[in-house]
C-alpha cells in the first residue's frame, strides 16, 4: 500500500503543479471524504454478533465461519491502510503540496 501511495505522489506532484489551488483542495476534500465514509463502514465491520454466535454454530459449519471471521479481519485490515493512505495523500495534496 505504501508503494501505491508512493507512486500516487509521485504521479501526481507534476500534476500539482498544473492544478490551481482550488483543484488540489478539491482533491484533498474528495479524498479525505472518501476516508471518513471508509472508517463509517469500518465500524459496521466489527462482527461481535458473529464472532460471539461461532460457539454456538453446528460443528459443520464452525470451519467456514472461522474463514469468515478471517477475510473480515483482512478486509478490516486493508481498509484501515487505504484509509491511512488516503488521508496521506489528502494532506500532500493540499494547497497544491504547499
Amino acid at each position: 500500500m505504501r508503494t501505491i501511495l508512493a507512486i500516487l505522489l509521485l504521479a501526481t506532484t507534476p500534476a500539482a503543479a498544473q492544478m490551481s489551488p482550488v483543484g488540489c483542495n478539491a482533491l484533498s476534500a474528495s479524498a479525505e471524504d472518501a476516508s471518513a465514509r471508509l472508517n463509517d463502514a469500518l465500524a459496521l465491520m466489527k462482527g461481535e454478533a458473529f464472532r460471539s454466535a461461532m460457539p454456538h454454530m453446528p460443528q459443520q459449519a464452525k470451519a467456514a465461519a472461522a474463514d469468515v471471521e478471517d477475510a473480515r479481519i483482512a478486509a478490516e485490515m486493508a481498509m484501515r491502510e487505504y484509509t491511512h493512505a488516503l488521508m496521506d495523500f489528502s494532506t500532500a495534496i493540499r494547497n497544491c503540496g504547499q
